[in-house]
């Protein structure tokens, strides 16, 4: 997926120092972390694709507090994992050690300890709800085509390093020794809830913005709420969905960041309501983002729909019907941000401005037009990618699914991808030949006929239809999308800074001081060797 996406770097001219080494070394790095065996080649891999995507993040023009956020948070991850894996026996096998403790049920409580550390600081990586204030500024304040590599590939990492050290999580969270309703908390269950919280909150966020970036940042926390609540369900059908909306998240999320980065290249804005009627100049940008709209919605018959059958399928076999709800909610919330973003670009009025806009260059269009062609491949053959993610889970669970040609039978039901395209395009045709040949009567009117058309707005960021335009349901949800996450770590960067100006008035300077402060340090750390003093 990401040397596909290269093709669209083409599209810059003269020398740009830095750029593809840092691209190569972030994918490069990401693919380290499959193959790692023991914690430190894990953690050296983790580090170094945080260093690299870092610096490609910096690259963006107004990136500059997105980059420290990100970093900063970046590091409070890495300290967290690299705590939980000093807690792991010295030179352990991570995939020999996963095994074992997967089947084990007595697990010792310093390997417990450092499952839970492990999964804090993944759940940073992955911009889980509380955590994520860092995503969304460093996917969209990044260059256009960069936005595109950081949300459909570096964005996996979190999930595989959930499934790297699946055997750290599926145990409780408390031994028996605590006794009473403490040892009901299990540390799937809570990434589940906490992946089911995200996937809301994503699509809520997302769902009000007026940035086109920003909505495809917050869409892509969404998805990643999707895969750690799948991954959570601690399944064969569990797993077989998380590793299905990766890799479909790979290419419709691939096929949108470019799309909307060809348009922000032409029209030289992010502002949706900036924008109106570029179907009829961009219609192959069109194309991408509605086939991507509709594989990130999960509406028949593209990949997107099996996604999210499989991700039901198995969190209802678990008996998670809640979290499945809240998952079909942010679901439905998600067609309307996506709503919201094709009608505001592509439908309504071409702009004045825009009326010499041309297509998007043909090395944006090309990855895009691949991705395509691989989701309704997928979408009609399911069976080339569900079974060898079978194969890959069947080690660890049981397989629980069967298979009658293109036709995948679960416990609840059955879906196949191969009759839901032929049936959804004998909808499409019938429906298209009754509009047309039936009940076509189509009139031609000019852009500013007020009967047909209505008129331009005369300041489009106050009266334009596309501006605010979910407004009412803010009303309504009140303070459930108020940036709770944001004052909070604002608050703590408040904090931090005052405690360091109080910390740095020891630095007088004087020899004298220093000297003081050094003796009492020894005086601590003896004191604490010896037991006190």
């Amino acid at each position: 997926g990401a040397a596909l996406q290269l093709v669209a770097f083409l599209n810059r001219k003269g020398r740009v120092p830095g750029l593809i080494a840092m691209v190569t070394a972030m994918t490069a790095a990401l693919g380290t972390l499959l193959a790692a065996r023991t914690a430190f080649e894990f953690f050296a891999g983790w580090e170094l694709m945080t260093l690299a995507s870092f610096f490609l993040v910096a690259r963006g023009r107004r990136a500059s507090s997105a980059s420290l956020a990100y970093v900063v948070f970046s590091l409070g991850s890495a300290f967290l994992i690299l705590a939980g894996l000093a807690l792991l026996p010295a030179g352990a096998d991570l995939r020999e050690l996963g095994a074992a403790l997967f089947e084990s049920h007595a697990v010792p409580p310093h390997i417990l300890a450092s499952g839970i550390l492990v999964a804090l600081g993944i759940m940073i990586k992955a911009g889980a709800l509380g955590l994520h204030t860092w995503l969304p500024p460093a996917y969209a304040e990044a260059e256009d085509d960069v936005s595109s590599l950081l949300s459909s590939v570096l964005s996996k990492a979190a999930i595989f390093a959930l499934f790297l050290t699946a055997g750290l999580f599926v145990h409780p969270l408390f031994g028996d020794t605590l006794g009473g309703a403490l040892r009901a908390i299990d540390v799937a269950q809570l990434l589940g809830w906490l992946g089911v919280a995200t996937a809301v909150a994503g699509a809520m966020m997302a769902l009000f913005q007026e940035d086109i970036k920003y909505t495809l940042a917050y869409s892509s926390m969404g998805q990643l709420g999707y895969m750690i609540l799948s991954f959570a369900a601690m399944s064969h059908l569990g797993w077989v969905s998380a590793l299905y909306l990766a890799l479909t998240h790979l290419m419709f999320k691939g096929m949108l960041w470019l799309a909307v980065a060809g348009v922000i290249l032409r029209v030289n804005t992010r502002m949706m309501y900036r924008m109106g009627g570029l179907i009829k100049r961009m219609p192959f940008s069109f194309l991408s983002a509605l086939i991507g709209i509709i594989a990130l919605s999960g509406v028949p018959p593209l990949t997107g729909f099996g996604a999210k059958w499989l991700m039901y399928t198995a969190l209802m076999e678990k008996g998670w019907y809640l979290q499945t709800a809240l998952a079909m909610f942010s679901s439905g919330v998600a067609f309307l941000y996506l709503f919201r973003l094709i009608h505001s670009i592509f439908l309504g009025q071409l702009k004045e401005e825009h009326r010499e806009v041309r297509e998007a260059p043909l090395t944006i269009l090309v990855p895009q037009a691949v991705f395509m062609v691989a989701i309704f491949a997928l979408s009609m053959f399911p069976n080339l990618l569900v079974k060898p993610l079978q194969a890959a889970v069947e080690p660890w669970f049981a397989s629980t699914v069967q298979w009658n040609g293109y036709e995948v039978i679960s416990s609840l039901g059955y879906w196949n991808g191969n009759a839901v395209m032929y049936i959804v395009m004998a909808i499409f045709i019938t429906l298209l030949a009754w509009l047309i040949f039936v009940n076509g009567h189509t009139y031609w009117v000019r852009q500013f006929n007020i009967v047909f058309a209505a008129e331009r707005p005369y300041k489009p960021d106050t009266t334009h239809y596309a501006f605010n335009f979910f407004g009412h349901y803010r009303k309504a949800l009140g303070g459930l999308v108020a940036p709770q996450a944001r004052k909070f770590w604002n608050g703590s960067a408040r904090a931090a800074v005052h405690l360091s100006d109080a910390l740095r008035r020891w630095n007088t300077g004087n020899p004298q001081a220093y000297a003081l402060q050094m003796v009492l340090y020894l005086v601590v750390v003896i004191s604490i060797l010896k037991g006190g003093i």
